[in-house]
């Protein structure tokens, strides 16, 4: 039977952390003309590549899911906000918004540039 405590207790950043550790990537985080230290975090992409047609033509693009650490007992937490750019396994990540409502962990939803 589940044990709702599991989702309610202190111990809840230190589950992200073991999400994350599953599948981690490190990243470098350009912010404007700044670059910050490397972080560890878990990239997911949310759907398959779309088309997109635009004045100058058609682009091909998709979105991505960013986790990260946010009160994590022995991991600083990820340092990232909306407008930062990186780049991961030689793909181009802009992110679009840092979702608001987590309070364990750091969510973004990310734009893939192709």
């Amino acid at each position: 039977m589940p044990n709702i405590a599991a989702f309610t207790s202190d111990d809840r950043p230190t589950s992200i952390g073991d999400l994350i550790a599953i599948k981690p990537t490190s990243i470098t985080v350009r912010r404007g003309a700044t670059t910050l230290s490397a972080q560890t975090v878990r990239l997911e992409t949310l759907a398959s590549q779309r088309a997109v047609v635009g004045e100058g033509g058609v682009t091909f693009m998709c979105d991505a899911h960013l986790l990260g650490y946010r009160d994590h007992p022995t991991v600083a937490d990820t340092d990232i906000q909306t407008g930062d750019r990186f780049r991961a396994d030689a793909v181009d990540y802009e992110v679009v918004i840092v979702l608001p409502a987590h309070v364990d962990n750091v969510q973004c939803y990310l734009r893939v540039r192709a």
